[in-house]
Protein backbone atom coordinates (compact mmCIF):
# COMPACT_ATOMS: atom_id res chain seq x y z
CA UNK A 1 0.00 0.00 0.00
CA UNK A 2 1.27 3.53 -0.77
CA UNK A 3 1.06 6.37 1.56
CA UNK A 4 0.17 9.51 -0.48
CA UNK A 5 2.97 12.30 -0.42
CA UNK A 6 2.34 14.95 1.14
CA UNK A 7 3.34 18.49 -0.18
CA UNK A 8 6.04 20.61 1.15
CA UNK A 9 3.57 23.35 1.70
CA UNK A 10 1.59 21.24 4.17
CA UNK A 11 4.58 19.49 6.11
CA UNK A 12 5.09 22.49 8.69
CA UNK A 13 4.27 25.65 10.01
CA UNK A 14 4.34 28.46 7.08
CA UNK A 15 6.45 31.41 8.50
CA UNK A 16 3.73 34.31 8.77
CA UNK A 17 2.41 31.52 11.90
CA UNK A 18 6.29 31.18 13.46
CA UNK A 19 6.23 35.01 13.42
CA UNK A 20 2.73 35.27 15.10
CA UNK A 21 3.62 33.08 17.81
CA UNK A 22 7.55 34.54 17.93
CA UNK A 23 5.22 37.86 18.06
CA UNK A 24 2.94 36.97 21.25
CA UNK A 25 5.61 35.06 23.17
CA UNK A 26 7.56 38.38 22.91
CA UNK A 27 4.35 40.72 23.76
CA UNK A 28 4.06 38.28 26.88
CA UNK A 29 7.52 38.22 28.16
CA UNK A 30 7.58 41.87 27.54
CA UNK A 31 4.56 42.69 29.52
CA UNK A 32 5.92 40.16 32.88
CA UNK A 33 9.38 42.03 32.32
CA UNK A 34 7.20 45.73 32.98
CA UNK A 35 6.11 44.52 36.02
CA UNK A 36 9.15 43.42 37.29
CA UNK A 37 10.36 46.96 38.63
CA UNK A 38 6.87 47.23 40.42
CA UNK A 39 7.40 43.85 41.86
CA UNK A 40 11.11 45.13 43.07
CA UNK A 41 9.17 48.21 44.22
CA UNK A 42 6.71 46.41 46.16
CA UNK A 43 9.06 44.01 47.96
CA UNK A 44 11.35 47.27 49.20
CA UNK A 45 8.67 49.14 50.48
CA UNK A 46 7.33 46.06 52.50
CA UNK A 47 10.72 44.78 53.84
CA UNK A 48 10.84 48.64 55.06
CA UNK A 49 7.42 48.65 56.59
CA UNK A 50 8.58 44.90 58.43
CA UNK A 51 11.82 46.83 59.68
CA UNK A 52 9.61 49.60 60.75
CA UNK A 53 7.46 48.16 62.66
CA UNK A 54 9.54 46.05 63.95
CA UNK A 55 11.57 48.58 65.56
CA UNK A 56 8.80 50.42 66.68
CA UNK A 57 7.68 47.22 68.82
CA UNK A 58 10.98 46.93 70.16
CA UNK A 59 11.20 50.81 71.31
CA UNK A 60 8.06 50.27 72.50
CA UNK A 61 8.75 47.66 74.63
CA UNK A 62 11.48 49.65 75.82
CA UNK A 63 9.68 52.01 76.70
CA UNK A 64 6.85 50.42 78.75
CA UNK A 65 8.98 48.17 80.80
CA UNK A 66 11.11 51.24 81.87
CA UNK A 67 10.03 53.72 84.63
CA UNK A 68 8.74 57.50 84.15
CA UNK A 69 11.91 58.71 85.47
CA UNK A 70 13.67 56.87 82.58
CA UNK A 71 11.65 58.04 79.90
CA UNK A 72 13.05 61.11 77.58
CA UNK A 73 11.59 64.61 79.54
CA UNK A 74 9.14 66.57 77.53
CA UNK A 75 11.37 68.17 74.24
CA UNK A 76 14.21 66.12 74.97
CA UNK A 77 15.46 63.91 72.21
CA UNK A 78 17.17 60.38 72.15
CA UNK A 79 18.69 59.28 69.63
CA UNK A 80 18.71 55.36 69.00
CA UNK A 81 20.35 53.23 66.18
CA UNK A 82 19.92 49.79 64.26
CA UNK A 83 20.98 47.58 61.87
CA UNK A 84 18.91 45.99 58.78
CA UNK A 85 17.79 43.12 61.31
CA UNK A 86 15.97 45.30 63.56
CA UNK A 87 18.39 44.99 66.27
CA UNK A 88 20.16 48.02 68.09
CA UNK A 89 23.75 48.97 67.12
CA UNK A 90 26.08 51.89 68.10
CA UNK A 91 25.93 54.91 66.70
CA UNK A 92 29.46 54.24 64.66
CA UNK A 93 28.50 50.61 64.05
CA UNK A 94 29.25 49.46 60.30
CA UNK A 95 25.86 48.44 59.52
CA UNK A 96 23.62 51.13 60.56
CA UNK A 97 20.82 51.25 58.59
CA UNK A 98 18.05 53.01 60.43
CA UNK A 99 18.14 56.24 62.98
CA UNK A 100 15.41 56.84 65.47
CA UNK A 101 14.29 59.78 67.15
CA UNK A 102 12.37 59.38 70.35
CA UNK A 103 10.85 62.56 71.86
CA UNK A 104 7.80 63.40 74.83
CA UNK A 105 5.30 65.48 73.69
CA UNK A 106 4.90 68.00 76.86
CA UNK A 107 1.44 67.83 77.82
CA UNK A 108 -0.62 64.53 77.56
CA UNK A 109 -4.86 65.09 78.55
CA UNK A 110 -7.38 62.45 77.73
CA UNK A 111 -10.63 64.39 76.10
CA UNK A 112 -13.27 65.51 78.34
CA UNK A 113 -10.38 65.20 81.34
CA UNK A 114 -10.52 68.29 83.88
CA UNK A 115 -6.51 67.60 83.89
CA UNK A 116 -3.98 66.45 82.77
CA UNK A 117 -2.61 62.73 83.17
CA UNK A 118 0.41 62.23 85.39
CA UNK A 119 0.67 58.56 84.77
CA UNK A 120 0.25 58.90 80.78
CA UNK A 121 3.13 60.20 78.36
CA UNK A 122 2.91 60.58 74.56
CA UNK A 123 6.09 59.95 73.13
CA UNK A 124 6.66 60.59 69.22
CA UNK A 125 9.01 58.27 67.38
CA UNK A 126 10.77 58.87 64.22
CA UNK A 127 12.20 56.24 62.29
CA UNK A 128 14.91 57.00 59.29
CA UNK A 129 16.20 54.06 56.57
CA UNK A 130 19.56 55.64 56.93
CA UNK A 131 23.11 55.12 57.11
CA UNK A 132 24.39 58.24 58.64
CA UNK A 133 24.12 58.64 62.19
CA UNK A 134 23.82 62.41 61.50
CA UNK A 135 20.41 62.25 60.43
CA UNK A 136 18.71 65.02 60.80
CA UNK A 137 14.69 64.96 61.12
CA UNK A 138 13.46 68.14 60.35
CA UNK A 139 10.74 69.95 58.21
CA UNK A 140 12.05 69.72 55.12
CA UNK A 141 13.26 66.10 54.94
CA UNK A 142 9.84 64.74 56.07
CA UNK A 143 9.60 62.25 52.92
CA UNK A 144 12.77 60.70 54.44
CA UNK A 145 11.36 59.38 57.41
CA UNK A 146 7.87 57.88 59.12
CA UNK A 147 6.62 59.14 62.49
CA UNK A 148 4.73 57.00 65.28
CA UNK A 149 2.83 58.69 68.04
CA UNK A 150 2.70 55.90 71.14
CA UNK A 151 1.08 56.39 74.34
CA UNK A 152 2.71 54.95 77.22
CA UNK A 153 0.81 54.23 80.20
CA UNK A 154 1.69 53.36 83.96
CA UNK A 155 -0.08 52.82 87.40
CA UNK A 156 2.57 53.68 89.32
Amino acid sequence: MKHPNKSRSQAGFSLVEVTLAVAIAALAIITLLGLLPQGLEMARKTALMINDSNILEQVTHDMENATFDMLPKPNQKVNKYYNDQGREVAQDATDLAFVVEIEQQSVVALPKAEKTQPYLKRMVIKIAATSSPSFVFGTNNTGSYVVFNQLIAKTR
